[in-house]
Parts: structure tokens; sequence; C-alpha cells
């Protein structure tokens, strides 16, 4: 009788075997244009991640890549440009009706 409830309890205990992990779902980051500053003024995230800059304020402005990868042209207020980063690296945007206005991102793992 131990015998057979030692095997049960090893029973028990053995791993089942599992479904594959769900690939988790691309991540979405909203960024706010507000008062002439972008909000957050930073972000780090990982490849994949969907950024929706909204422009929250009441000027116009755009979300320009410094090296010239990307650029929204002109968002009136109200209006959101979405850009995927598939590509590790930083990005150093900047509103170009505001030059001022900077938004630092840092795509990684």
């Amino acid at each position: 009788m131990r015998f057979g409830a030692l095997l049960l309890l090893l029973a028990a205990c053995a791993p089942m075997p599992l479904s594959a992990p769900k690939a988790p779902e691309a991540a979405e980051v909203r960024v706010s244009l507000v008062d002439f500053e972008f909000q957050p003024k930073a972000l780090k995230v990982a490849p994949g991640t969907t950024l929706v800059f909204v422009n929250q304020g009441q000027a116009p402005h755009t979300v320009t890549d410094s090296r010239g990868r990307f650029d929204s042209g002109v968002l009136a207020p109200g209006a959101e440009f979405r850009r995927t980063f598939t590509e590790p690296g930083n990005y150093a945007i900047y509103c170009a009706l505001h030059p001022y206005m900077v938004f630092s991102l840092e795509v990684g793992p």
C-alpha cells in the first residue's frame, strides 16, 4: 500500500506538458505634445513598441527624427502620429516648428 501511495504522489509531482508560451502583443505607448514639450521627455522601450504621439496642446507640432528617418508632418491640435520602432538604438526626436521641444527614445531590451 505504501508503494502505491508513493507512486501516486510521484505522479502528482511529475511535470505536466505545457503549451507553447503565447507571444506578448506588441506594446503601445502614448507620448503627449503639450504646451511646447513632449511628455514624457524620455523613454526606453522594447523593439516592436508602437509610440502614439498625440498633440494635446493648442499649437501645431511635428514629430521629427534628427537623423531624417521619419517625420510626422504638421500635427494639428488633437491629431496623432503612430510609429513602430523595430530597430534598436537611440532616437533624438524634436518638433521642427519648435526645435527646443526634444524627446529622447532608447529602443532595446
